[in-house]
């Protein structure tokens, strides 16, 4: 007599097949949160300050622009938005103060200014690819300092 085959190995096939429409709505909400996180607008950069260069083609948001580059040993010049331009030579204990007061003063304009809750705290860092690790470090601790928590190092495409 032949045998029949099982119930139950016919059952096993059944839940085998994978349903992949959850995983796909995952992703599509993944997608449009990464699409709305990178801004549309495009910032001027002044003459003399160079960033670096990057493969991705996206734009950033149009908030305050801090530009930087070195000026020799432990010294930047910046500029901050469309103010003109400073020299300033870092504090060994107190990093750059002068750029700390600077961001502080432009940081109560710019919150009077900006209406989007999203864009409050965001500051655009522009820096020549010559500038140290160190140096952008110091930069990036000053605006943290100044009440600039979101920050976005532009480069160019």
């Amino acid at each position: 007599m032949p045998m029949m085959p099982s119930k139950r190995r016919a059952k096993d096939d059944e839940d085998a097949e994978l349903n992949i429409t959850s995983l796909m709505d995952a992703f599509t909400i993944i997608l449009i949160f990464l699409l709305k996180s990178y801004g549309t607008s495009v910032i001027e950069i002044a003459d003399g300050y160079r960033p670096p260069v990057a493969q991705t083609r996206l734009e950033v948001d149009r908030v305050l622009a801090l530009q930087v580059r070195e000026a020799g040993r432990d010294a930047i010049l910046y500029r901050v938005g469309e103010r003109p331009e400073k020299a300033e030579r870092k504090d060994a204990r107190l990093g750059y103060q002068q750029l700390l007061a600077d961001l502080k003063n432009e940081k109560r304009l710019v919150d009077a200014a900006i209406t989007e809750e999203e864009l409050r705290g965001a500051i655009n860092i522009v820096a020549n690819p010559n500038v140290t690790y160190g140096t952008l470090l110091e930069v990036m601790k000053s605006s943290a300092g100044a009440g600039f928590f979101k920050l976005k190092l532009v480069a160019q495409p």
